[in-house]
């Protein structure tokens, strides 16, 4: 049987990320929890209070704002470090829609298995799959990074008014956490291919696309002993601070911006440290 060519782009992805395969599945297994994109975000649907109350035994706090703003956070990223991978590296775009991803959480409301059930992908005339029934083609890599945004967008919208619904938190914090994970996933891709240039250029083609999904600032690149290293001027906090025993993230925008530069620098010499070991 001929292997369908958005299987063959996971099967890859996984080769390449092994400690990622669970993220990286094309149909469910016979394990329970499946839940889909379209489920968590129904009208009067259970699952977002069941997940942000799991959180909650993870990231105690007094208010569900904090665990409520990780775990969607969390969520954005997963979503979007793959989806990502599949652009950068096999030039083709995943479907997103909210029906056909398949999502499994963990006791703590953290992703643990994603399946990618749809077998409509985007690709570009040179796909060696151009012609396959199931490719939407489209004519060039920007037309597919906007399609890219668009299916994103049209993913997070209705689980944001499900999740502030929910917890409080205003819409456009939860927007710009996802827009600023968005940058984190394009950088870390970008540091697997060995320059994380490449994903922060990345990044900033993406949010060319003005929507609720475009990073608000910049990069500021953080040259070091012979590395650079781009930090990304946060608009978000995802509110680790205030949960129990938590504090600022390195690059939270509370922290005074030399503060985060030091903490880049620090990093880039335990990186130099580790390497001559």
């Amino acid at each position: 049987m001929t292997t369908h060519p958005i299987e063959e782009t996971f099967a890859k992805l996984a080769s390449l990320r092994p400690d990622r395969q669970t993220w990286l599945l094309t149909q469910t297994d016979s394990q329970p929890g499946w839940l889909s994109a379209a489920d968590l975000a129904a009208e009067s649907s259970p699952h977002i209070s069941e997940l942000i109350q799991r959180s909650l035994s993870q990231y105690k706090s007094e208010s569900l704002r904090p665990p409520a703003m990780l775990w969607f956070g969390h969520y954005a990223y997963a979503l979007e470090a793959i989806v990502f991978a599949c652009f950068l590296i096999e030039r083709r775009a995943p479907d997103l829609s909210p029906k056909n991803i398949q999502l499994r959480f963990d006791k703590t409301g953290e992703v643990e298995s994603i399946a990618w059930v749809g077998r409509s992908f985007a690709a570009l005339p040179d796909d060696s799959h151009a012609l396959h029934s199931d490719c939407i083609l489209l004519p060039t890599r920007e037309a597919l990074r906007e399609y890219m945004h668009r299916q994103l967008l049209e993913n997070f919208a209705p689980l944001i008014d499900s999740v502030s619904a929910f917890s409080s938190l205003g819409k456009p914090g939860l927007w710009a956490i996802a827009a600023d994970y968005s940058a984190y996933a394009f950088t870390t891709l970008g540091e697997m291919m060995g320059d994380e240039s490449i994903g922060v250029e990345e990044s900033r083609l993406f949010s060319a696309t003005k929507s609720k999904l475009s990073v608000k600032r910049n990069f500021i690149p953080i040259e070091h002993i012979g590395t650079t290293h781009y930090l990304l001027d946060r608009a978000s906090c995802c509110l680790y601070y205030k949960v129990e025993g938590g504090g600022y993230c390195h690059s939270c925008p509370h922290r005074p911006m030399e503060e985060r530069i030091a903490l880049v620098k620090r990093h880039i010499e335990e990186e130099h440290a580790e390497a001559e070991h």
